[in-house]
């Protein structure tokens, strides 16, 4: 009986035009289509939004980048900054119903430190060892003095999967199992992903929906639409060029936020023969590169002036910020003299991206002002898939990186400019950079760190094996009647508290 009225209601709901926030279902647009679905090897934003409903972490962060609780409820420090030891919550289980206990952290942490296909493996890199103290404490011995941890701990190497899961053998991202309040129920690569509610979670009196479907829509005017149509309850990456209509429409709500996020075109200078170009090899060209771009007309015209123009990887919104590194206003007579000084035919470039409408803009506009200087651009645009497999690969000339950006520098700067970071695939290798990055990570005070990655700022923009262009704002757009959808500065979808209206 209890089950034909659920479905009689939503039927119902559907027939009438009602929008599917009265239903048991959120259906949420996204842009691309996510990579695997395990903590330890993904790579992609969109990947990030579907394991915020299905994987729990051991911390996770606030709207002010503050670090809070989640499957750790409490962490103590020894004197040295080389030994922390987390306090885990009692009575959470795995989605399978296995528990989650301290010998489940261990587990975890061993195997993205050595998974072969690991992306984990550079940011818990000064993790020596995991102790299980007993199952509700857990400590980690470091290899030396990593200020960043918990931050790292906050993103994809902090979410645990099930160890039974893992065990049982086959392609765990096809059928993962984690510990949030959302289980996979199903995957149409480049269509949806559907989750069901996890009965067992922990706080599962805060999940308000029985079901979330991510529905891939690449085009943000149409996710848009859909939302106004009624089809979809939320949609990700508005376009700055919509939100005069999502403001100006009562039946929508706005949800936005500051963000850490980065779009850089990074250059290849180490990877393969894309490498063995003029710009790849001559950091002046680089430079002329740069100056042959106008940062705000790139806001404005691409973003209706919605973004934050720059020329670092980190946010102006970080205490890490450098402010003595203004943004270098163009100047297309010092670009050809560059160019003219390194000598030889005009400089040519192909840039590589993923063919959605924000990036297609980006690269057409790139294309126009670096003519100007003398640059012969061409443009590469790939379907996302296809895009992010060149980008692993480095097999580019440039290709335009959007990052998401973290709450702390570190992984966003060893990432990209440590020789062994995980999104170093261009093979910028400085060794002067990492000296400086890794002592970095050992300050234990903000002060030391803060001049610290003033000097990588320094080293990075003098290389520019990538040339930071903006930080997007964070904008979603969701049915008015959606309630409790806050979003961090790290753009994601945090299914706690949202719910539909009575």
């Amino acid at each position: 009986m209890g089950t034909s009225i659920k479905a009689f209601t939503v039927a119902a709901a559907i027939a009438m035009g009602i929008g599917s926030a009265n239903a048991a279902t959120l259906k949420v647009g996204l842009q691309d289509d996510p990579d695997a679905l395990d903590p330890a090897t993904s790579g992609t934003y969109t990947a990030r939004i579907v394991f915020a409903a299905m994987c729990d972490k051991l911390v996770d962060i606030d709207a002010k980048l503050n670090i809070v609780p989640q499957l750790a409820t409490a962490w103590t420090w020894n004197d040295k900054g080389t030994d922390v030891t987390f306090t885990l919550r009692s009575g959470v289980t795995f989605q399978d119903g296995t528990p989650f206990d301290a010998a489940a952290v261990k587990f975890n942490i061993e195997r993205m430190k050595t998974m072969k296909e690991s992306n984990r493996k550079a940011e818990l890199a000064p993790v020596d060892s995991v102790e299980v103290v007993d199952p509700t404490h857990v400590t980690f011995h470091l290899k030396g003095p990593f200020s960043p941890l918990l931050s790292v701990l906050s993103d994809r190497a902090g979410m645990m999967v099930s160890p039974t899961a893992v065990q049982k053998g086959g392609e765990f991202s096809t059928n993962p199992v984690c510990s949030g309040p959302y289980q996979l129920k199903d995957r149409k690569a480049r269509d949806s992903i559907t989750l069901d509610k996890y009965p067992g979670y922990w706080n599962a009196a805060q999940i308000g929906y029985d079901q979330v479907q991510y529905l891939i829509i690449p085009d943000s005017t149409v996710r848009l639409s859909r939302v106004q149509a009624g089809d979809l309850d939320v949609a990700e990456r508005i376009a700055p060029t919509d939100l005069a209509t999502v403001r100006s429409d009562n039946k929508l709500a706005l949800h936005s936020s500051p963000g850490l996020a980065v779009s850089h075109l990074m250059i290849n200078v180490g990877n393969g023969d894309k490498a063995k170009t003029p710009i790849g090899t001559d950091p002046r060209l680089r430079k002329a590169l740069e100056l042959s771009l106008d940062r705000n007309v790139i806001n404005q015209v691409a973003f209706n002036g919605e973004f934050i123009p720059d020329n670092q990887m980190i946010p102006p919104s970080s205490a890490f910020y450098s402010k003595s590194h203004p943004i270098p206003a163009r100047d297309i007579d010092k670009a050809k003299a560059l160019i003219a000084e390194v000598g030889g035919p005009a400089p040519k470039i192909e840039i590589t991206f993923e063919n959605s409408l924000t990036d297609g803009r980006v690269a057409q506009i790139i294309q126009s002002l670096a003519s100007e200087a003398g640059f012969q651009v061409d443009l590469l645009p790939l379907e996302t898939t296809s895009a992010i497999q060149r980008y692993l690969a480095g097999d580019f000339q440039a290709y335009i990186g959007n990052w998401s950006g973290r709450a702390d520098p570190d992984p966003t700067l060893y990432a990209f400019f440590g020789s062994d970071g995980s999104q170093n695939v261009n093979k910028y290798k400085n060794p002067e950079m990492d000296k400086t990055l890794v002592a970095a990570r050992q300050a234990s005070d903000d002060a030391t760190r803060k001049q610290l990655y003033e000097k990588a700022t320094n080293i990075y923009l003098n290389d520019l094996s990538s040339i930071p262009l903006y930080h997007p704002n964070w904008f979603y757009a969701s049915r008015a009647e959606v309630s409790g959808i806050t979003i961090y500065p790290d753009g994601l979808l945090r299914l706690t508290g949202v719910k539909p209206a009575k």
